[in-house]
């Protein structure tokens, strides 16, 4: 599934194709013991947009057999990384965001992890990643970006009962490690 809101607003036609109707494909034609869907938390805070309203729509393709698992992501970063609100402040690029923006940054490779280690125990519909935020103008200031926001407010947070051991804070480190490629 594609996981370019920019490109969903450009184009939403195709991104309901390869949203919703490619979701269901692979729901109907397959056969499988349990369907582990990845979406985003944007299928919650970001209904009014393209984007999020067609993660939603797959998400309930998805539910309707309760033994699957959608796993809804906030802001991920890692290795690969090449789009989105981090490269564009590095690159000190404008940002089509308010800057008082909360994003729950988390690590591609938490997220590998924890997906391998829980995905069996858990159905229905679950929010995994760092649960404490960062304010997307304080993490331009602390990076030195000459990034200019402007949009509208869109905090991507993670909501959910359990604790996790991922913190937004340590997107510092891949910054860091980035920012000198």
């Amino acid at each position: 599934m594609p996981s370019k809101r920019f490109w969903a607003k450009n184009n939403p036609d195709l991104d309901l194709i390869e949203t919703v109707e490619k979701t269901r494909f692979f729901v109907e034609k397959f056969k499988y013991k349990k369907f582990i869907h990845l979406s985003s938390v944007s299928a919650r805070c970001q209904t009014h947009t393209i984007y999020g309203a067609n993660k939603k729509k797959s998400e309930d393709i998805v539910l309707r057999n309760s033994n699957n698992l959608i796993l809804r992501l906030g802001p991920i970063y890692g290795d690969g990384l090449d789009k989105g609100v981090l490269i564009d402040m590095l690159n000190s690029k404008t940002v089509y965001i308010d800057g008082s923006s909360k994003y729950s940054f988390t690590s591609l490779k938490w997220v590998g992890e924890w997906i391998c280690e829980n995905s069996i125990s858990f159905s229905g519909l679950k929010e995994i990643g760092s649960k404490d935020f960062l304010v997307l103008n304080e993490i331009a200031k602390k990076i030195n970006s000459k990034s200019v926001f402007q949009g509208e407010v869109d905090d991507q947070l993670i909501i959910d009962e359990e604790t996790y051991n991922s913190k937004s804070d340590e997107v510092f480190d891949f910054l860091k490690i980035y920012g000198n490629k």
